[in-house]
């Protein structure tokens, strides 16, 4: 029989387990009430972006009311020579520790307007001083008005260091960055030599979920603690 020490012994072990990811807070941005404070850069090119050399900054990007990944959404036409990218807020910036081991996902989606593909520049860029870390998220997105989703695990395995032919990251990188991120940077460019306009949706930066089963066993043994109750009145 589990008597009432034990059973409040073992609550207390899974709430620690689970309050952790439980407090961590998901940072979003749906674009239902405008551009969400998101700005536009261009980057230089050295064949890839190069996320050192800042070309232009600060231009805001449309917020469009419908169309969305669902709703609204926010888009952008490609301004210069530069690569292209959405530039998060500040809200994304500073010490997102506890996302580590979550995931980053988005909506994109882009026009060719007559141009053709450039290859896949990196979908996703985390800035921290000097230190870069990008990820290919999964090829070139669907043309408008579709969307394409992806999701990038913020763990070892899904970035690399500096470009994509760089070497792959490390956690020790990946809670390093996160530990204090000045930059997070979504890829707005994917056709030469047109003006095309691409569009942003539905950014999630999430912690890991606590998983259902640790919520199952918490429930089961408040259970056994309310029948341990009656049976003592």
């Amino acid at each position: 029989m589990i008597n009432q020490s034990t059973t409040w012994g073992l609550a207390g072990l899974l709430f620690a387990a689970a309050s952790a990811p439980a407090t961590a807070a998901i940072v979003s941005s749906d674009f239902s009430l405008g551009n969400d404070d998101w700005t536009v850069a261009t980057f230089g090119d050295n064949g890839l972006p190069d996320f050192n050399t800042i070309v232009s900054s600060g231009a805001a990007p449309d917020a469009i009311a419908a169309g969305g990944d669902p709703g609204g959404f926010i888009r952008t036409a490609d301004p210069d020579e530069g690569w292209t990218y959405f530039v998060a807020p500040a809200k994304y910036r500073g010490d997102q520790r506890d996302k580590f081991g979550g995931t980053l996902s988005f909506s994109l989606q882009h026009a060719l307007n007559g141009g053709s593909l450039i290859g896949n520049p990196p979908h996703a860029v985390l800035k921290s001083g000097n230190l870069i870390l990008v990820a290919d998220a999964g090829g070139p997105p669907a043309l408008t008005p579709d969307w394409t989703r992806y999701d990038v695990s913020l763990s070892s395995g899904s970035w690399r260091i500096g470009t994509l032919n760089g070497a792959l990251a490390g956690d020790d990188d990946l809670q390093q960055i996160l530990g204090n991120l000045d930059g997070l940077f979504l890829a707005g460019e994917f056709v030469t030599p047109v003006i095309e306009t691409n569009g942003l949706d539905s950014v999630n930066l999430a912690p890991v979920p606590v998983p259902a089963a640790v919520w199952g066993m918490l429930g089961a043994i408040g259970m056994l603690g309310l029948r341990g109750k009656r049976r003592a009145v």
